[in-house]
C-alpha cells in the first residue's frame, strides 16, 4: 500500500518511505528561509570549534538543505550520511561541491573512520531512528573528543512551537506526540558519555506568508502531514487556502524547535 493512502497512522521510526514521493519533494517542501538560515548559523556559531578545517558530520542530511549552511563555516569540510539513495541523489546533484560531499549510511552505522569529526549535526532526524542508543555510540566513536553533536527537532513534550500546522492539521499533532521526548535523548547520549552543554529554543521564520505556507504544505514533505489520511490532509489544505486567500496583511509564520548541544565527554 501507498504511503499516501493510509488512514490514521502513526508515528515509529521507519514509517516514512522517503525513497517515495516525500523525497522527491523535500527540498521544495523544506527549503529554509533566509532568516531560519540565519538564526540557525547564530545559535551554533559559537559552539563550532575555530580549527583551520573542521570537519562536520551532517547525520541525515537529506536532500542536502543544511550542508551548503554548514559549509559557511570558514574552511569547514562537511560530509553528509543519508540512508536514502533518492534524497542522496537529489543532495549530490544540487549541493555538492569541493567542500560538501555524501556518503549513503545508516545512523546506526556510520561509514567514517573514529574521531574523523569535530562536529556533528542531526536535524530532524533523531525521531527516525530505529536504535537511537546505538546511534548516540556511533556518534561518541566518530566525534572527536570534546567535540559536539547538534540536534535540532521537535519533541513530543514541547510542541507548542507549531500554532499554524496545528491550527490548519490538528492530527498532525496528534502524530508528533509519538516523538521523543526532550529528557528521553538526553538520556540516551549522557548514558553514551556524553554532556548537554545547552538546550536552546530557536524560532524561525518557516514562511514569509500563509500563501507560501499553503503552497509549500502543498507539497506534503512534512512527516507529520504524510501520515494523515488523505481526507484529513485536503481538508487542512483546502482550510490553509481558503485563510490565505483571505490574508490582507501577509505576516510571517514562525516556528519553534529545540536545540539540543552535546559535548562528548572525552
Amino acid at each position: 500500500m501507498a504511503i499516501m493512502d493510509v488512514k490514521h497512522k502513526r508515528f515509529s521510526p521507519g514509517s516514512i518511505d522517503y525513497e517515495g514521493s516525500i523525497g522527491t519533494n523535500y527540498d521544495e517542501g523544506r527549503a529554509l528561509s533566509e532568516h531560519a538560515k540565519a538564526v540557525w548559523l547564530k545559535a551554533i556559531e559559537s559552539f563550532v570549534p575555530r580549527l583551520e578545517l573542521p570537519t562536520i558530520l551532517d547525520l541525515g542530511a537529506g536532500t542536502g538543505r543544511f550542508s551548503s549552511l554548514l559549509a559557511s563555516f570558514p574552511g569547514a569540510r562537511v560530509i553528509g550520511v543519508e540512508p536514502s539513495r533518492r534524497m542522496l541523489r537529489i543532495a549530490s546533484r544540487q549541493h555538492c561541491s569541493e567542500a560538501i560531499s555524501y556518503v549513503a549510511g545508516s545512523a546506526e552505522a556510520i561509514p567514517l573512520g573514529d574521531g574523523t569529526c569535530d562536529v556533528a549535526w542531526l536535524s530532524q532526524v533523531l525521531h527516525h531512528i530505529r536504535n537511537r542508543a546505538v546511534c548516540a555510540a556511533e556518534l561518541y566513536r566518530v566525534v572527536r573528543s570534546g567535540g559536539r553533536v547538534f540536534v535540532r527537532g521537535a519533541f513530543a513534550d514541547r510542541l507548542d512551537g507549531f500554532p499554524t500546522l496545528f491550527r490548519f492539521f490538528p492530527g498532525a499533532r496528534r502524530i508528533c506526540e509519538d516523538l521523543p521526548t526532550v529528557e528521553e535523548s538526553v538520556a540516551v547520549f549522557e548514558a553514551n558519555e556524553f554532556a548537554l552543554e545547552a538546550n536552546h529554543r530557536i524560532q524561525q521564520q518557516t514562511c514569509g506568508s500563509l500563501c507560501e505556507f499553503a503552497e509549500r504544505t502543498r507539497k506534503r514533505a512534512d512527516s507529520s502531514l504524510v501520515l494523515l489520511s488523505d481526507d484529513e490532509f485536503h481538508a487542512g489544505l483546502v482550510a490553509t487556502e481558503e485563510a490565505a486567500a483571505h490574508e490582507s496583511d501577509p505576516a510571517p509564520v514562525l516556528e519553534t524547535l529545540e536545540l539540543l548541544i552535546f559535548q562528548r565527554r572525552r
